[in-house]
């Protein structure tokens, strides 16, 4: 029988014996016929040797890009866990506000509210490179953030997720048509105290000359008021950030989680400036880690 190699040698079709030919079909020329007739075409043969070239080239391709992985797993591991994601966008922000903080101060313009500015500019600077987490606003916990966990500054609550305002001390976000609260910042901006470790009295939001350069009014069951009236009747829990002073020597504002709490009741008093203010009574839901500050 022939083998692979001499299969490749055979004559074309157009070359194979047709029945009407003078050779002998008997004896050793038929045995001759048997073996010049060809087995495959010169066309198909043609088309095998593409696709194994193929076939080829494309599993050296493979395992050229597979190895590429493997080097790039083994020196740049993606960061699976959302403790490190927050971790990571918090040293990335401190890093630009560093950066910021110099550049606006080399600007005279900027001297006397460089600081301000610098903390704000950071912040964007980090959201158009996309290294903010948890972007969606949620109610509940926060992935990678725990109970206790301290911050140097509102600023950095916005980057990881915890508290997407700015300046307003209540956030909130719009679910099946209604505003829920998300988070408050205590802060000391408004009268709001602790009755004890466990119970917050919250002031609402709106007509307080601490927060602005405003003139006292009343405040209206809107924006973050109503948001947590909403949430008192829906019973949806609401994260807490407390604010406090580092030292009494940097009076430097420093923040730290308190975990989440539900809105027991709303009251609505006369305030230190003579005009309606909102008090949310808010209760700390039992089983979470206490506090150390």
């Amino acid at each position: 029988m022939s083998s692979a190699k001499d299969m490749h040698k055979v004559p074309s079709f157009s070359q194979s014996v047709s029945a009407a030919s003078n050779i002998s079909v008997f004896g050793k020329k038929r045995k001759y016929m048997e073996e010049c007739k060809p087995l495959v075409s010169v066309e198909k043969c043609s088309e095998t040797s593409k696709r194994t070239s193929m076939s080829c080239t494309y599993k050296q391709n493979e395992d050229v890009v597979n190895q590429k992985r493997r080097v790039c797993s083994t020196y740049f591991k993606p960061i699976d866990s959302p403790r490190k994601k927050v971790e990571a966008a918090l040293n990335l922000f401190r890093e630009l506000l560093s950066k910021r903080k110099r550049e606006l101060k080399s600007k005279s313009e900027f001297k006397s509210g460089a600081t301000n500015t610098a903390y704000r500019a950071a912040a964007m600077d980090l959201r158009w490179e996309r290294k903010w987490v948890n972007e969606d606003k949620r109610i509940g916990s926060v992935p990678g953030i725990e109970v206790g966990d301290k911050f140097e500054c509102s600023t950095e609550l916005n980057v990881i997720g915890l508290h997407r305002q700015f300046q307003n001390g209540i956030d909130f976000m719009m679910k099946d048509g209604e505003k829920l609260a998300t988070s408050i910042v205590a802060s000391g901006r408004y009268a709001n105290h602790m009755i004890s470790s466990e119970v917050l009295v919250y002031s609402g939001q709106g007509g307080n000359p601490r927060a602005g350069r405003i003139e006292p009014k009343d405040q209206k069951l809107e924006r973050g008021n109503l948001a947590l009236m909403n949430s008192m009747e829906a019973g949806t829990p609401v994260r807490v950030i407390r604010g406090f002073e580092d030292s009494e020597a940097s009076k430097n504002m420093r923040y730290i989680y308190d975990g989440l709490y539900d809105v027991d009741k709303v009251t609505q008093e006369r305030g230190e400036f003579g005009k309606l203010v909102f008090k949310f009574v808010m209760t700390r839901i039992p089983g979470q880690p206490k506090l150390s500050i």
